[in-house]
């Protein structure tokens, strides 16, 4: 049964082409079904290859593709703007919250960011108004605390009719990992907007910090999700034996290298370890450095797959022999990799970064490691793990398992996030 909003504008990245967002595809299965009409709306479709879709997308959902982009000469125009409300507003909490100095940098980015927010809003204002959609009845929901939730958030100090919300995840969450430690305009916009909505508590509790307790009403959490599991894959582990599977691309953050390092260390254990994601444009410096590390230990072996699907990754997991998942990143949110591989009962080792500790629980449903452990440290954890007899090893499966249950299941999350965020 339909509520009383209809129409939903969902705001992506690169959905259905890219990789980017491939835990979109459970949600829109779930939420699709509860509206009459939604677009799935690309600002920036120039951008993307749209040869080929990667994902599934809802019969009732249409793309709708944009070709945003700001010039110079509009961002400077921007400034004209110096003493509106957004401007104003983080001025202040630059000063008073942040308590940075203000920089030129600072001035870039908030011209940057007004610029694109504008001609955004001003494009998916022109298609609502086109299609006569009643404004009570229109949802807009940016998957990405972006500046495209500004261009939202524009549109509902113009249209209060409208429900505006957004979803926060990693990048777009935490300023410490972006340039001068900064994220424009997120005080505006979550004054303006129905709710901002982190996908991990670390989020929520990072927001409401940073932003001094004065919209802690706007900012919950609300976790994503993977398809249920009618049962816990039958698990089996072999004493003395480890297969460990990490997926990640492969960048500096995702710090694959401290597997390799870990691995070199190790000695008369067999251990077997299949690593999913590629590198940008191809880069083999990771498995040059596996080469050089582990190409003769007699004990491991180690295979770099590349690139795969959410479905290929998803029939990996369930399919092969894996005892665990290992995450040796300096930085993350909440990685679906780790509720997928929670969801077929396998534990998780991971150091303890971003919102990991609300997937791991330390000697429950894996390891959580101290955040700066040291590569001896992973490396006498695989061992002991290797150790674990049948009867110990399926503790932990059931229990990761129970963690996917309770606390990453689509059908739960998001059946919970369409009733409370999309629809009121």
């Amino acid at each position: 049964m339909m509520g009383k909003r209809q129409i939903l504008y969902v705001i992506v990245s690169d959905y259905p082409y890219g990789f980017g967002e491939p835990f979109l595809e459970d949600e829109l299965a779930y939420i699709s079904e509860k509206f009459e009409k939604v677009y799935l709306v690309i600002p920036e479709s120039h951008n993307i290859d749209r040869s080929q879709k990667k994902f599934r997308v809802p019969p009732n959902a249409e793309l709708l593709e944009f070709s945003i982009s700001v010039t110079a000469g509009e961002k400077l125009r921007s400034a004209l703007k110096w003493f509106s409300p957004p401007y104003t507003l983080e001025r202040e909490f630059i000063r008073k919250h942040y308590k940075h100095p203000f920089s030129f940098l600072h001035l870039k980015l908030m011209l940057a960011y007004e610029a694109y927010a504008t001609k955004f809003a001003e494009a998916l204002e022109t298609h609502i108004l086109k299609m006569n959609h009643p404004l009570d009845e229109v949802t807009c929901y940016s998957y990405w605390f972006s500046n495209v939730s500004f261009s939202i958030a524009k549109l509902k100090q113009k249209f209060p009719q409208l429900r505006a919300i957004t979803r926060a995840h990693r990048w777009d969450c935490f300023f410490y990992v972006n340039p001068a430690d900064y994220l424009p305009f997120r005080p505006w916009m979550i004054k303006v907007l129905d709710g901002v909505y982190p996908i991990s508590d670390a989020g929520t509790i990072y927001l409401r910090n940073k932003l001094a307790h004065l919209f802690n009403s706007k900012i919950h959490t609300y976790r994503l999700g993977v398809d249920i599991q009618s049962q816990i894959p039958e698990r089996s582990k072999l004493e003395g034996h480890l297969n460990i599977v990490s997926i990640a691309f492969i960048s500096r953050v995702k710090r694959i290298d401290r597997i390799i390092e870990a691995l070199s260390l190790i000695e008369n254990v067999n251990i077997n370890w299949t690593h999913i994601g590629s590198a940008p444009s191809g880069d083999r410096q990771v498995e040059e450095l596996a080469d050089k590390c582990l190409g003769a230990k007699a004990n491991i072996n180690y295979s770099f797959l590349g690139e795969r699907s959410k479905q290929e990754v998803i029939q990996f997991l369930r399919s092969n022999r894996v005892d665990v998942l290992l995450c040796t990143s300096e930085s993350e949110g909440i990685p679906v990799s780790m509720m997928e591989a929670l969801a077929n009962g396998i534990p998780i080792i991971s150091l303890n970064v971003g919102g990991i500790s609300e997937l791991v629980k330390d000697k429950q449903n894996g390891v959580l490691l101290p955040e700066h452990a040291s590569m001896q440290d992973i490396a006498a954890n695989l061992v002991n793990w290797a150790q674990f007899t049948e009867a110990e090893y399926q503790q932990y499966s059931q229990r990761a398992y129970q963690t996917y249950l309770m606390y990453f299941s689509a059908q739960k999350n998001y059946t919970t996030f369409y009733a409370e965020t999309l629809q009121t």
